[in-house]
């Protein structure tokens, strides 16, 4: 279920700094934000404004500040690229890419994001990915804002016992982006993101390596 966001709810889910200029950009874009149940595989997306509809983003909704507006401008970005140079341009191309930049660089100042989210976010803006989950160090910092008390499975030790999706794995292997991981309830092996939030229930490890 998707909900529209006025500009109240919308001042809820972003820094203090960044209000001003979110509704700014608003009130000159006629694009309709909605706030979407939490998806795996994308944290945002955009569809172009039809002849009876405005451009449509959503937003996850279980997003921290930090990470909302970060997957909020990269939408607003693809919305300016279309507008800009129509609907035959790469949507990740050098057109979009230039204007992520181009439309974050307001929000890279000390009373919008700390330190360490600013920094992370100039080195994604070099080159930015199609999706900021692709950025693992993008990721990693603003994992440190999330509220979520559960680590990230690139943050384990090899070996270690941790639950997802109400399963036991054990961690094993790292190949690159991906994690090779042994399923307790099934023996079977399985690769996992490496940004995947985990629960651990306590920290235990085992002392042969899972693959």
């Amino acid at each position: 279920m998707r909900q529209a966001l006025g500009p109240d709810a919308l001042r809820d889910r972003l820094p203090t700094g960044a209000v001003p200029v979110v509704m700014e950009w608003l009130r000159h874009n006629r694009v309709q934000v909605r706030i979407s149940a939490p998806r795996r595989t994308k944290l945002g997306d955009y569809r172009s404004p039809t002849g009876r509809q405005p451009a449509r983003i959503t937003v996850n909704g279980d997003l921290d500040p930090y990470a909302f507006l970060v997957t909020l401008v990269h939408e607003f970005a693809h919305h300016v690229t279309f507008e800009r140079c129509g609907p035959r341009v790469r949507p990740h191309g050098a057109e979009w890419k230039s204007t992520y930049a181009e439309l974050m660089r307001p929000y890279l100042a000390p009373a919008v994001m700390p330190h360490d989210v600013r920094a992370a976010l100039e080195r994604h803006l070099t080159d930015a990915s199609a999706s900021s989950c692709a950025d693992h160090d993008l990721q990693r910092v603003l994992h440190r804002y999330s509220g979520h008390r559960t680590p990230l499975l690139d943050e384990l030790p090899e070996h270690t016992i941790f639950r997802s999706m109400g399963r036991l794995f054990v961690k094993g292997a790292t190949r690159r982006t991906r994690v090779a991981c042994r399923c307790l309830n099934d023996r079977r092996l399985y690769t996992m993101d490496r940004m995947a939030g985990v629960q651990l229930e306590s920290p235990l490890r085992t002392t042969a390596d899972p693959s």
